[in-house]
């Protein structure tokens, strides 16, 4: 949102040109890095957001084999006392 904000610096007026100011780029062009890191951000909420609500799910789904499985040894234990 505010990738324009250097362009007005003097090495990127060095590379793009002396008409090189604050919203204007010159010669020089962004092309689709600025859409590309716009996606990769929306990409790690999507991903982080994932992991999240599966692990939380994963999570509760271990909690019950693992509440079944001590049950089992508790009763076994007392069997064998």
């Amino acid at each position: 949102m505010i990738y324009p904000d250097g362009w007005d610096s003097d090495t990127v007026r060095k590379m793009c040109g002396e008409q090189t100011d604050k919203y204007s780029i010159g010669a020089c062009s962004v092309r689709w890095a600025y859409i590309l890191a716009i996606m990769g951000i929306l990409d790690a909420l999507i991903l982080s957001f994932l992991a999240f609500v599966l692990g939380n799910r994963q999570d509760g789904l271990m909690s019950e084999e693992l509440l079944a499985e001590s049950k089992g040894e508790q009763e076994s234990i007392w069997q064998n006392a």
